[in-house]
């Protein structure tokens, strides 16, 4: 049934997703420029942004239509299924994400991100002590792990995501919670908490700072990473695949938020390249992983929902990344502290693309 992709592809995987990535017809290399690239095509990774809340052109969707194949073959209801619940296909919508995004990632992630947060958390927590995460997935925690001997603490709002952490990240305490009410911190214990994506999909942020700043010490400090919106209303495609309904705050609202409840300063630095590096990247490796889950013994349901998910996730993250790119939405590294701090943050943003990540989405958008 995985042999669909391969059929509609017309083996030339590759080619087909980059022309689906940077919103252009698909061109066979024999009927376009060197390389396969249509004549006039703009260099990799730097297609015009598109604004969100515009429809696309039409585009190249082998993903999509490989799906529908499948669904029809294994007689599989289409309708997407509701995120904020448990559903049965949990386990392979996991191994989706971590089949597009790496190990452990359940989102665009990557080292050069990952350790800006963990040394923007470590630099102030110069006593024994755990360190608590909400949101946080395999990478984060395994990075952290190899940074700091400290305990990790972390909350887990996503249900069907809290055995998957048990086994990535052995060493970690995780208790479910909800993302605006955090549990398994005790108060005044930790000197830095991080989190990824809270303030995104708090309803309550107003209880998720308090909480926060009630579970730091005197000295402490929150660490996060999170999207927020440019424009009145949030671009809905580009969260198609988000776990749970979108709240996007605007980087005022949250430095407001911050600043009422009792934290003395408020810092941020973009993460917009890294994240957009760690998405490419992700896009880069869909030849390759098409290919392995075709010869991995998925078939009939399961299958299905996996191809499914890997789908939905493509387009989501699609979205997203011209929302990024047109100035839609806006993704920081933030750092608020209980303490008055002065200068600017020593996780400035200087290179954006490090040696884990360079050279990988080249390698599939100069092909077209």
């Amino acid at each position: 049934m995985l042999a669909q992709v391969k059929k509609l592809a017309g083996g030339d995987i590759a080619g087909r997703f980059g022309a689906w990535w940077n919103g252009r017809d698909y061109a066979p290399a024999e009927a376009g420029a060197e390389g396969g690239a249509e004549a006039g095509d703009k260099p990799a990774g730097v297609a015009a942004a598109q604004p969100a809340d515009k429809t696309p052109a039409p585009e190249s969707r082998p993903a999509v239509e490989a799906v529908q194949a499948a669904e029809a073959e294994a007689v599989v209801e289409a309708k997407a299924p509701n995120r904020n619940q448990v559903i049965n296909g949990a386990a392979v919508r996991i191994r989706a994400l971590e089949t597009l995004w790496g190990e452990g990632r359940l989102a665009p992630g990557s080292f050069a991100l990952d350790t800006r947060l963990i040394d923007a958390a470590l630099e102030l927590a110069d006593g024994p002590g755990d360190i608590g995460f909400i949101g946080a997935d395999g990478g984060l925690l395994s990075t952290f792990a190899g940074q700091s001997g400290r305990r990790a603490l972390v909350s887990e709002w996503r249900s069907e995501c809290v055995a998957r952490l048990a086994e990535s990240a052995p060493n970690a305490v995780v208790t479910m919670g909800e993302v605006d009410r955090p549990r398994g911190f005790a108060d005044g214990a930790l000197p830095t908490i991080v989190s990824i994506e809270a303030f995104a999909f708090a309803d309550h942020k107003a209880g998720l700072v308090g909480r926060v700043l009630r579970a730091l010490d005197d000295k402490g400090r929150w660490v996060f990473l999170d999207t927020t919106r440019r424009t009145k209303k949030t671009p809905p495609q580009a969260f198609a695949s988000a776990w749970a309904e979108p709240q996007l705050a605007t980087d005022q609202e949250i430095e407001e938020l911050l600043m009422l409840a009792g934290f003395k300063t408020v810092r941020k630095v973009s993460a917009n390249a890294l994240v957009l590096a760690a998405a490419k990247q992700g896009y880069a490796q869909l030849a390759q992983v098409l290919e392995q889950a075709a010869t991995s013994g998925l078939s009939g349901r399961e299958g299905a929902l996996f191809l499914q998910e890997l789908a939905w996730e493509a387009q989501s993250w699609r979205a997203r990344t011209r929302a990024i790119e047109g100035g839609a939405l806006d993704v920081n590294i933030w750092v608020a502290d209980k303490t008055a701090q002065t200068g600017l943050l020593s996780i400035a943003l200087d290179q954006v693309v490090g040696a884990d990540d360079a050279g990988a989405a080249d390698a599939l958008f100069d092909r077209g």
